[in-house]
């Protein structure tokens, strides 16, 4: 079965609609005609009722014939000794009083009793009525289908205006789906209902546009994030690979020793270089912290007793460090810190102070040291990944310690010398709300 478009069905359901409505009023007017004219030949027929009645009890049967005729009244008179007698008009009549005229016109009759044994039957046409009503009838059939052809040529038209937002609608969807996705729908401010759907429309085009460039935008970072993890793996493995051949090739227990050392080192750089490569690839997925209890202050604790065994020749400083629990993701939080005092390990000259202070919203970890900084047009860049200003290290510690922070709804920056991390003590993340 083939499927009618919206604009024909619309048109048929509203000619259905007035169709209904007409043929309705129709017999309305038609039922009430015809009992309000029924009542006045039921009111003419009593009137002459009475008039028999009365005239009844002063003249005998013949005379009353002669005067009803007189009064130009139908009637047929019987009388008491059984003769009947009709006024003009009246068709010949039976053995029962007649009903039809002369010309078989229809007549409504009501009997009357006479005091000397007979009857008299008062007669009216209703010739007026059924001729009135026919007319109606005709006159009602033709004007109800005139209206329903008109209904249908206005339905038709207001249709097809009504239902042009609709097909911009589809025209726009055709154009946007050819490539050409700068289209939009014009606004229509005096139409409250198109106007919502032209906006939602619209928000909607927006939404899917956005959608399009943050995906084109995250594969472009991941074909340059692969890029970039390709070649800085590429510098290890080849050192892994060069280690391994010299072992091969040499008997020298020298070469053999000096080739282990490079290998192991290699192999280490590689570990961590991997271990950050999929822990970006994790901060990439947007996956919520795995959030639990734990204080900041023990974890800045833990990392700076760690690299005071690394970095003996340093000296660490911890300030304003207390019990507050907050939180946050534990092991996250920890290799955040991790990143920022591997840092500032590889950048100081002999002192690092790291700073706790907690108040009403949020605890910050300040880390400075007395290197030689971050010049101001780098303090950004230094944040990009696979970016080491002194070419050391793999570029990425920085990087996934910003995306820790933002993964906690809080951020990190390089202000004053320093490197400031902020974490909000609820332990909402940046979609909460």
């Amino acid at each position: 079965m083939g499927r009618a478009s919206l604009r024909r069905r619309v048109t048929v359901a509203g000619v259905g609609v007035v169709a209904l409505v007409v043929v309705a009023l129709d017999a309305f007017v038609y039922l009430t005609l015809r009992d309000r004219m029924e009542s006045n030949l039921g009111q003419v027929l009593d009137a002459r009722e009475q008039l028999v009645g009365q005239l009844g009890e002063e003249l005998s049967a013949e005379a009353l014939s002669d005067r009803l005729d007189d009064l130009g009244l139908r009637a047929v008179v019987r009388t008491g000794d059984g003769r009947v007698l009709h006024s003009r008009g009246v068709a010949e009549p039976t053995e029962t009083l007649p009903a039809g005229g002369d010309e078989g016109e229809a007549l409504e009759g009501r009997v009357v009793p006479l005091a000397d044994g007979g009857e008299v039957a008062v007669l009216a046409s209703r010739a007026a009525i059924d001729e009135t009503l026919q007319r109606l009838l005709l006159l009602a059939g033709v004007g109800t289908v005139v209206v329903i052809v008109l209904a249908y040529a206005l339905l038709a038209r207001t249709s097809a205006v009504v239902l042009r937002p609709v097909r911009d609608v589809a025209v726009t969807a055709r154009r946007i789906g050819a490539g050409r996705s700068g289209e939009r729908l014009s606004s229509r401010p005096h139409d409250v209902e198109l106007a919502e759907m032209v906006a939602a429309f619209n928000e909607m085009l927006d939404a899917l546009e956005a959608a399009v460039e943050r995906s084109q935008a995250l594969e472009q970072a991941s074909r340059e994030f692969l890029a970039d993890a390709a070649h800085q793996l590429r510098t290890p493995i080849a050192g892994i690979r060069a280690s391994v051949g010299t072992l091969l090739r040499t008997d020298d227990p020298d070469d053999h020793n000096r080739m282990l050392d490079h290998l192991a080192r290699e192999s280490a750089r590689t570990a961590r270089l991997l271990s950050s490569l999929l822990r970006v690839a994790q901060l990439d997925r947007r996956q919520p912290p795995a959030l639990q209890h734990a204080s900041v202050a023990e974890l800045v604790g833990m990392v700076v007793e760690r690299q005071r065994t690394l970095a003996p020749h340093l000296s660490f400083t911890v300030d304003g460090a207390d019990d507050t629990v907050v939180v946050i993701d534990r092991d996250g939080i920890h290799e955040a810190i991790s990143n920022l005092l591997d840092n500032a390990v590889r950048h100081a000259a002999a002192t690092i102070r790291v700073t706790t202070a907690t108040d009403t919203d949020a605890i910050t970890v300040r880390v400075a040291d007395d290197g030689p900084g971050v010049p101001p047009h780098q303090q950004e860049r230094v944040f990009d990944r696979f970016v080491s200003l002194d070419g050391g290290g793999s570029g990425l510690g920085l990087a996934i310690a910003r995306g820790i922070a933002e993964q906690h709804g809080g951020w990190l920056s390089y202000t004053d010398g320093a490197f400031v991390l902020r974490l909000p003590r609820s332990g909402r993340g940046p979609g909460s709300a």
